[in-house]
């Protein structure tokens, strides 16, 4: 290999090639190694990251940190063998780290005893006035229910609104 007057050796055109193809290379996965690190440890992706309602008493009387009741929420009934909750679940829980906290709450249909479940069906019914199935998004506005959204589609499109204000109901 020649070498220029000052010391530095010359490199051919395929040498230079190829140390450029392993940078690219290497850079590639570290923007993909970093990536999925982010990805990992984001919050939003664990239903646990927000407030679960375990009683549906509790459904239209939330109240904030300091006890004040809350006036416009959103509260998404799910359950852990639903293959349609499971289906959206990282959409509606990136939307969900967009509200404020005391805007979006869970209620996990799987997790609460027969007879919560029976006592919630009951109730829910006499407002919705249709069976409970998930999954399901229940807006509550001035502390009463609002509107019932059933389905993957509804419950994902109406949550967006709601992230953009421009879901009428909570518009002031």
């Amino acid at each position: 290999m020649a070498t220029y007057k000052k010391g530095f050796k010359k490199q051919n055109t395929e040498m230079l090639l190829l140390k450029t193809i392993v940078a690219v290379i290497v850079a590639v996965i570290l923007v993909v190694l970093v990536a999925f690190i982010y990805d990992s440890i984001t919050k939003w992706r664990d239903y646990s990251n927000y407030d679960t309602i375990t009683k549906y008493e509790d459904a239209f009387a939330m109240k904030d940190a300091d006890g004040v009741e809350l006036s416009d929420y959103v509260i998404y009934v799910y359950s852990d063998t639903c293959e349609g909750c499971v289906t959206i679940k990282n959409d509606l829980l990136k939307i969900a780290n967009k509200f404020e906290d005391d805007k979006f709450f869970l209620m996990n249909i799987s997790s609460m005893t027969d007879e919560d479940i029976d006592a919630a069906k009951v109730d829910f019914q006499e407002i919705i006035e249709r069976t409970v199935s998930t999954p399901m998004l229940i807006t509550v506005n001035d502390g009463d229910f609002e509107e019932l959204f059933v389905g993957s589609t509804a419950v994902v499109e109406t949550l967006t609104l709601i992230e953009q204000n421009t879901y009428a109901p909570f518009l002031d």
